[in-house]
């Protein structure tokens, strides 16, 4: 009974330590969760944000969450087509803070992929490619060398947008969709959204990390971007007029280039 009981205080007395290790261990990592927390609010800084001149000169009137034909006639002859698009931003040199300058950017995930899915349903829409910095050729990223990007790569409607992250917990989206032949845009579209904030029992369901693309306001604006792409290319495939394509002057002729032999010779009866 003495070895035992002493055993057992021996396995007490070692279990000590190994039980207080154990509690700095889960304080020290709950203390780094908290100051993760912390850092992670204190990180979002606001960014430049970009303005509707740097996606089209011409003024726009105010929308929110919607998109607007600015074509006064229905189009003709504007489908088919492929569609080019590419995402306008402010970008701050680490050098020279105070510098910034617009360029192209490229989203994190593959746009070809995401592009043409958003549009994988429209026939009248061939394909749809993204373009970034590099295919302005040195070029400045403003409007005008964008479109003659575009029209360097044989686009037919081309679509320049942008994301402005408002806060921490909302963002916006927004664009104009031109018509490369005119250098006109057609349509401006806009969205906007806030991030879901999911109540404390969701959070345990799904743990860490979180749906992001469910719930994170960057997100869920180019899910409803997307959306209204479709609908306003939709639109403009239903009032699309079809091109009538006329025969030049002297290509028609005016009779028959002989008379008409009937039956023809290679069907007449043999002798």
């Amino acid at each position: 009974m003495s070895r035992r009981k002493h055993s057992n205080e021996g396995a007490k007395v070692q279990g000590q330590p190994l039980r207080k290790a154990l509690l700095l261990l889960a304080g020290g990592l709950s203390m780094s969760a908290g100051c993760y927390a912390e850092k992670r609010a204190e990180a979002w800084t606001p960014k430049p944000r970009v303005e509707w001149g740097l996606i089209t000169p011409q003024p726009v009137a105010p929308l929110h969450n919607e998109y607007r034909i600015l074509a006064p006639q229905p189009t003709v002859g504007l489908f088919p087509a492929n569609l080019v698009v590419t995402r306008v931003a402010i970008e701050e040199p680490k050098e020279a803070p105070a510098a910034t300058r617009p360029v192209l950017l490229s989203d994190p995930r593959n746009e070809f992929l995401q592009w043409n899915t958003a549009l994988d349903d429209q026939m009248a829409v061939s394909e749809v490619f993204p373009v970034d910095q590099r295919d302005l050729g040195g070029g400045e990223a403003d409007t005008e060398q964008i479109l003659a990007a575009f029209r360097g790569l044989h686009a037919r409607l081309g679509l320049i947008y942008s994301v402005n992250e408002l806060s921490e917990t909302e963002s916006e989206m927004f664009g104009a969709l031109y018509d490369i032949e005119t250098a006109q845009p057609v349509a401006v579209l806009h969205a906007q959204a806030v991030s879901i904030e999911l109540p404390e029992e969701e959070k345990k369901k799904k743990g860490d990390p979180i749906y992001l693309w469910q719930t994170d306001s960057r997100a869920l604006v180019r899910a409803k971007f997307a959306d209204l792409l479709h609908r306003c290319i939709r639109q403009l495939i239903i009032h699309d007029q079809a091109e009538l394509v006329e025969t030049p002057a002297g290509w028609t002729p005016a009779g028959p280039i002989r008379p008409v032999e009937w039956p023809p010779r290679h069907l007449r009866p043999r002798r």
